[in-house]
Parts: C-alpha cells; structure tokens; sequence
C-alpha cells in the first residue's frame, strides 16, 4: 500500500481539465493533522535551474505523550522535472530509527526505480505520490513516493468547493482518487496549486495535510 505518510501501530497511509500552471519559486508549507489534532509539518521549496524545477521536501511526524516523544517520522524528498517530465526523485526516510531510501533516475523513455526490496522498471511518464505537482489528478499510474512500488489511481472529475483554511475561504478544484489509493485533493481553482489532502487511515483516523501559512508560531507544533 502506497504511503505518503510513515507506517505506525495506529496510522497506516499513507486527464481532466486542468488550469494552465506556472508553478512558481518558493516555499509552501502545510501542516499534518490526525483527528483535527496537528502532529506534524510539510515544507514544499521550489527552485528553478534553467529549464529543470526542483522540488525539496521535508516532511516531518512527531507522536507525543505530554511532552515525551513516543514516534517520529522524517522524510526528505528531492524531485526533479524537465519540460514537465520526471528526471530524478529521491527520498531518505527515518522511520521511528529504521531508515530506508528510494531512488527514481530517467533512462531514456523509462525510469529506473531501486527500492528497500529491490528495483524495476517504468513508464517515463509518470511522477512520484508528492501531490503537489497539479499532473497528479490526469495520472493512472503513480510511484510510491516512500516504497518505490507502482499503485494503479483513478482521480475523479473535478467538483467547485470553496474550501475553508487557516482562516480564509479559497475557490477550490476537489478531486477523489480511488483505486490503490483512496484520498480527497485539494487544489487552487485559480493557479492550481495543492492545497489540501485528506484519507481515512487504516484505524479510521482521519488524516489531513493543509496548506498553512505564517506565522508558524500558531501550529504549536514543536
């Protein structure tokens, strides 16, 4: 099963129309909640190297009892596209002490995946369980941002929803993804940006990652 998020006792993870996107240079940052509760962050940088967009990522989980740490997570992630297509994708996890790491490298029109289990072979066109590049919602076939395997997806048609966030109301595209995974996105309706995810974990859970903005001081988080 495809993860976004790290495997725990209690929290297992995790073409349509689309506006014309140019994704600009920058940082987004968003927070991970379980049950409405925050227990972690994701940050999104996004730089632009002549015609390569590199994305870095640090998303990181911390599972408290009062003020003792009893879980962690952190997951760094650096994704590479050219002229929209997929180069390279890398990714080095802590899980709670276990670290793994998953390597994506283009190989003419295909990529080469090594993975904790092994390697193979794919499609070139597709792209890793990230979220934020907007093509996600036109993919039928997607890597395991944290196992390196492929997952079959199937995104809906997009719905208008004006959704609410850290205080202000945005004009929304919400998709349902079905198949391997099973999730709600988010993205702006306007710049198609992403800005929410949401899944039922396997302990019915409910997990959510939100687009946040500063001050950062008001997730109370750290």
């Amino acid at each position: 099963m495809q993860r976004f998020f790290p495997t725990l006792s209690f929290l297992a993870f995790a073409i349509f129309v689309f506006p014309a996107v140019a994704l600009d240079e920058g940082v987004s940052e968003y927070v991970v909640k379980r049950n409405g509760e925050p227990i972690g962050t994701l940050k999104i940088n996004l730089t632009k190297k002549g015609e390569r967009l590199i994305a870095t990522s640090d998303y990181s989980i911390k599972v408290k009892l009062l003020a003792i740490v009893l879980y962690r997570y952190d997951k760094k992630m650096v994704e590479t596209y050219e002229n929209g297509r997929l180069v390279t994708y890398e990714t080095d996890i802590d899980d709670n002490g276990t670290k793994s790491r998953v390597t994506v490298a283009r190989a003419g029109e295909k990529l080469s995946i090594t993975y904790p289990k092994g390697s193979l072979t794919a499609p070139g066109g597709l792209i890793p369980t990230t979220y934020w590049p907007p093509k996600t919602v036109t993919q039928s076939q997607m890597i395991d941002s944290s196992d390196g395997v492929l997952v079959n997806v199937s995104p809906s048609a997009p719905v208008s929803e004006n959704l609410k966030m850290d205080g202000r109301t945005l004009k929304t595209n919400r998709y349902k993804m079905t198949g391997d995974l099973k999730r709600d996105l988010w993205y702006d309706a306007g710049t198609g940006h992403w800005l929410k995810m949401k899944l039922i974990a396997s302990d019915d859970s409910v997990i959510e990652i939100e687009r946040d903005w500063p001050p950062v001081w008001k997730r109370k988080l750290l």
